[in-house]
């Protein structure tokens, strides 16, 4: 068998070495951040829940303060980021009817959809809510 000698032994350590830094740093550097800015902007994305209302003539100030708490109430789900409940103010007049809205954010599409929509406290806002309304339009989108 032959013996390496100590200059041999060196240059593989050297390369050893090198290519271990090599890789630790394209990997930090390159492949790493590129993954993570991905990842990020993924976590930034939220699901938008918008409902535009068009309420009965009839409705009572009582009424409207019971729908305003109630969509407040909302809030207590878990993935429901947060929650706006308002009226319209757009000078534009091109709201056709529709006179208050229901906002919501969502990090994910799960919390909406298997959370947030079978949820007690939402099917009791629902309750509450629809006999009030003539008509609801639901919009989502990501943002």
């Amino acid at each position: 068998m032959k013996k390496i000698g100590i200059t041999d032994q060196l240059s593989f350590v050297i390369i050893g070495i090198f290519y271990g830094l090599t890789f630790l740093f394209g990997y930090i550097y390159g492949v790493g951040k590129e993954n993570s800015k991905a990842y990020s902007t993924l976590d930034q994305k939220k699901l938008i829940h918008i409902v535009l209302i068009e309420f009965k003539p009839s409705l009572s100030d009582t009424q409207l303060q019971q729908v305003s708490d109630a969509a407040y109430r909302l809030q207590q789900i878990k993935g429901v980021q947060s929650l706006n409940f308002g009226v319209n103010t757009s000078p534009e007049g091109l709201n056709k009817g529709y006179t208050h809205s229901l906002t919501m954010k969502f990090s994910d599409a799960y919390s909406r959809d298997s959370v947030y929509l079978p949820h007690p406290i939402h099917q009791d806002f629902v309750e509450l809510f629809v006999p009030l309304t003539n008509t609801v339009l639901v919009y989502d989108y990501w943002e």
